[in-house]
């Protein structure tokens, strides 16, 4: 495996110099993702933001194939250059696409005064960068309940630690956006960097929730008449390689007599709960932030949406059913059962009866939200703004 990663790195490094070379870099921001196929809400926000102000920008949203993002993790355990070259054949054509959009890439880089990533992007981290360039990390999430990154390599769920090192994985960053203070040491573990690059300024989808859409709510409500009736509880995991999300478990333990449960699935994920009681809301015409604005609770488990939701203050429950062995997969930041005993259970009735039976504690979801939901004089989108220009003018 070694081989191939060397042979990749040499290659665009090659490459990157004779585009460094014949290109002239510009005041001009450049916003990438390999999370999503279209603009994130940040990006959304940022973009106009640019656009009032008149900075020129690009943006360049591709989604990384699974047999690509499998590759690098642990348990592929792919030893050798066989195996490796086996995974990713099996999306070829998906594999190719992403080779020939890197090229584009590197040239816009080359062109670009400040570079925005909201995740792990190859030509940013591995190569070097024209004098003067500037590189944000805006994670896609305000924090980290689970561990990621630097902090998982060589965890089952985790980066392989090869192709970590030879691909530079986290590196060239001049900032990293936490969501709040007591994020910044988890999010400089995560992207090595030291902790006086992290800055806990908040995402610009912050406003983006605390914002009312009763258009969108109407809509939401509409097609799924259901929820202007009772209790509306939103469960929502984070992803699981082994496809295991527990949903019987809580909805056999779900009062329906005074509960809509509905339940959403994280991107990668296209199982679905088949029980005709439950709501299943089709995230491809609702967003997950639109939905949270119409529900009075949240269940998640280490998914960084917990925080999203007590931004706006909905309630949170976890759910973590498989606590033990997902700390020994992948890790955790927050011991979620001895911080939050009232908030965090790996059984699903007693979570239930929480709701059920109206026993939320109110005082240890405050506690959570003074230390892990954002806390700035100005707003998340004017402080990334005001980033943005300084870099710009560096």
């Amino acid at each position: 495996m070694k081989i191939i990663l060397y042979i990749i790195r040499g290659h665009f490094v090659l490459i990157y110099f004779f585009i460094k070379l014949f290109t002239r870099q510009k005041k001009q921001v450049y916003l990438l993702s390999r999370q999503f196929n279209s603009p994130s809400i940040n990006y959304q926000i940022i973009i106009d933001e640019l656009r009032k102000l008149n900075i020129p920008y690009k943006i360049k949203c591709k989604k990384i194939s699974s047999s690509i993002n499998d590759s690098m993790r642990t348990q592929g355990n792919y030893s050798n250059t066989f195996n490796l070259l086996k995974k990713i054949s099996t999306n070829l054509k998906g594999a190719l696409s992403y080779y020939f959009s890197l090229y584009g890439q590197m040239v816009t880089i080359a062109q670009s005064k400040v570079i925005i990533v909201d995740g792990y992007n190859l030509p940013v981290s591995l190569l070097k960068h024209k004098k003067g360039t500037k590189v944000i990390q805006m994670w896609h999430a305000l924090g980290a309940i689970k561990k990621f990154g630097y902090q998982s390599i060589g965890k089952v769920d985790g980066i392989n630690p090869t192709v970590a090192r030879i691909l530079k994985m986290h590196a060239n960053y001049d900032y990293v956006i936490s969501g709040s203070e007591g994020m910044n040491k988890y999010f400089a573990e995560a992207f090595n960097v030291p902790i006086e690059k992290v800055l806990a300024i908040g995402t610009p989808s912050i406003e983006f929730l605390k914002k009312k859409d009763n258009k969108i709510t109407k809509k939401i409500k509409e097609k799924y008449p259901a929820l202007k009736n009772k209790i509306n509880v939103l469960y929502s995991p984070t992803f699981r390689n082994e496809k295991n999300y527990n949903y019987e478990e809580l909805i056999n333990n779900t009062d329906f007599t005074k509960v809509n449960l509905i339940i959403t699935n994280h991107f990668k994920v296209e199982e679905r709960a088949t029980d005709p009681r439950v709501i299943n809301i089709n995230s491809n015409e609702f967003q997950t932030f639109d939905i949270l604005k119409i529900v009075d609770y949240v269940i998640t488990d280490y998914s960084a949406l917990m925080i999203d939701a007590a931004v706006i203050n909905k309630k949170i429950l976890l759910y973590v059913y498989d606590y033990d062995e997902y700390k020994k997969n992948n890790g955790v930041n927050l011991d979620l059962l001895n911080d939050f005993p009232t908030i965090a259970y790996q059984d699903a009735k007693k979570l239930m009866n929480v709701i059920n039976k109206n026993k939320y504690d109110i005082k240890a979801y405050h506690e959570f939200q003074k230390k892990y939901t954002p806390h700035i004089k100005t707003t998340s989108t004017e402080a990334n703004m005001a980033l943005i220009k300084r870099c710009l003018d560096e």
